[in-house]
């Protein structure tokens, strides 16, 4: 079928930003100099994480 290997390129792209996310949010509450802007990339990438498959998944399955 296809469209399945976008797809999960799509799944292990997101789930690697989102582990990403994860890691940068802790480095950032270890006590580092640039621990803010360490949280503040590792949120960014959290939510861009769960961005991606919401805006183009949901127009594939329409």
């Amino acid at each position: 079928m296809p469209g399945h290997a976008g797809a999960f390129a799509r799944f292990v792209v997101s789930f690697v930003l989102f582990v990403g996310g994860l890691v940068l949010m802790g480095a950032g509450l270890s006590g580092v100099d640039a621990g803010v802007w360490l949280f503040c990339g590792g949120l960014a990438a959290a939510t861009l994480a769960f961005a991606i498959p919401m805006s183009v998944t949901g127009k594939t399955e329409r």
